[in-house]
């Protein structure tokens, strides 16, 4: 049994994410039209962004944004394989993708099957390296292999035995050599979740969805805005040239400063990339009036690149001296005042488009209680990030009795505020409900709901339903 006339595409630019073509051809199978680049803006993931630890990423959670064209319910785990395997044939009986999470250890069309370094980098000393499963779609099942689709990296489709399938979808949570290996505990085993549209695309309400997040990413970039959660911030669009630039002008000296810097201007090519394909898409599709601003965003990108391997080759100190480092500031302070300006007239464009919307707890959807584990999850997400910047860490190892403040716990005040407004975040992001957890008397008390993760839990669920009683 397999899906009736699958043709999926297995190639796409290598700087998209492996989830987005289940994303798009889920949409596709749902009757929406849909485009990888759109798919990545709409997220955001055409707006540079940088945290003041150097760090790159897409941080669209923490803009306020509601999802504009897709989402993913919440991962859930099944009970063993053979429940899987019905809710595999019931799923495409119905003429749809089944999306499953697992490891690429136990695929064999993969470069990490059975590959002893793929342990081996997830573990050794100091790996800054993480667990996360992998996606793949399943399109046909049979009694000795189930047929996948797992385009990137692999650009793979076809069958894979029973067995190693069975060994894909137990996970890295599985695997005893990985125990030690950084988030386990967040992974399940016989993992799926499903894609949901929050508007099926026409023809013409593509373009609208084109236009409406073009002008949010010019409005962000142009806004440049600076988000502190605790001691961290993260910036955006403009922001993060302007961040770029400062770090520039502090490694002036310091020739290792020098390559940390040409690191982040070489990965914020990313956000450039995803932009430059929505806007060739937009010329297809919206008019060629976006063919030209397609062009001259080509034409910044180019410059970028150009700044890369300034900043490369002049990290080298036997070549490095002030005069270059100067034409090389100002080479890049031009350079980040013309893309400032290619956003103006963007927005100019775009003016009277709607922005996509924001998030809000009075948006009329419902917001439902989350259970025990949805929270825990979340609190887990939030000590694995505080982990990776403490020596003393919180033993997430302990689950529910893990201690994080107070006697026995490894947080100080500061420590613990930087975790609640990780949570906070979270919570909002994924329920849209905006929560105040570090209050004073709170802190203050003796027997402090933040003593370990069940007693937060508890904390937590307290305070919700005056939230959600209250929209």
């Amino acid at each position: 049994m397999q899906i009736p006339h699958f043709d999926p595409v297995l190639q796409l630019p290598y700087y998209y994410p492996c989830n987005f073509p289940f994303i798009h051809e889920a949409m596709k199978r749902k009757g929406s039209e849909s485009r990888f680049s759109l798919l990545a803006n709409a997220r955001m993931y055409g707006l540079p962004a940088i945290s003041d630890t150097g760090n790159l990423r897409w941080y669209f959670s923490k803009l306020g944004y509601k999802e504009a064209i897709w989402s993913t319910t919440e991962r859930k785990g099944l009970p063993d394989f053979e429940q899987g395997l019905k809710e595999i044939r019931a799923r495409i009986s119905e003429g749809e993708l089944f999306l499953a999470t697992g490891t690429s250890y136990f695929l064999p069309y993969c470069d990490d099957y059975m590959n002893p370094r793929y342990i081996e980098k997830h573990t050794e000393p100091g790996s800054r390296l993480y667990l996360v499963d992998h996606w793949i779609g399943v399109h046909g099942i049979y009694d000795d292999h189930l047929l996948v689709y797992d385009p990137v990296p692999a650009q793979f489709s076809g069958p894979v035995g029973r067995e190693d399938f069975h060994g894909f979808w137990k996970g890295n949570v599985s695997i005893p050599e990985l125990a030690e290996a950084g988030r386990r505990e967040e992974l399940l085993k016989y993992c799926t979740l499903e894609v949901e549209m929050e508007e099926r695309l026409t023809p013409g309400t593509l373009k609208d969805a084109m236009r409406s997040t073009l002008a949010t990413s010019a409005h962000e970039f142009l806004s440049g805005r600076e988000v502190s959660e605790g001691e961290r911030t993260f910036y955006f669009g403009h922001a993060a040239s302007v961040r770029i630039k400062m770090n520039l002008q502090l490694a002036m000296t310091d020739a290792e400063k020098l390559q940390s810097v040409a690191v982040q201007v070489f990965d914020m090519r990313w956000s450039r990339y995803f932009l430059r394909d929505l806007l060739q898409d937009m010329a297809e599709v919206c008019g060629p009036e976006y063919a030209s601003i397609h062009i001259e965003f080509g034409e910044i990108i180019k410059e970028w690149e150009q700044a890369h391997k300034l900043f490369r080759f002049r990290a080298d100190k036997s070549v490095m001296n002030a005069e270059q480092l100067r034409l090389l500031d100002a080479f890049v302070n031009e350079l980040i005042k013309r893309e400032y300006r290619f956003y103006e007239r963007v927005a100019a464009l775009l003016q009277g488009v709607p922005l996509l919307g924001k998030r809000s707890a009075a948006d009329g959807s419902p917001l439902p209680l989350p259970d025990e584990d949805m929270l825990l999850r979340i609190i887990l997400e939030g000590c694995a990030e505080i982990n990776a910047t403490r020596h003393a860490k919180i033993p997430v190892e302990l689950g529910l009795q893990a201690p994080l403040y107070g006697r026995d716990g490894n947080l100080d005040s500061l420590g613990l505020i930087s975790l609640l407004a990780i949570i906070e975040q979270d919570i909002l992001d994924g329920m849209g409900v905006e929560l105040l957890l570090a209050e004073e008397n709170a802190l203050s008390d003796r027997s402090s709901p933040f003593r370990t993760i069940e007693s937060l839990i508890d904390y937590i669920r307290d305070k919700l339903p005056k939230v959600l009683t209250a929209v």
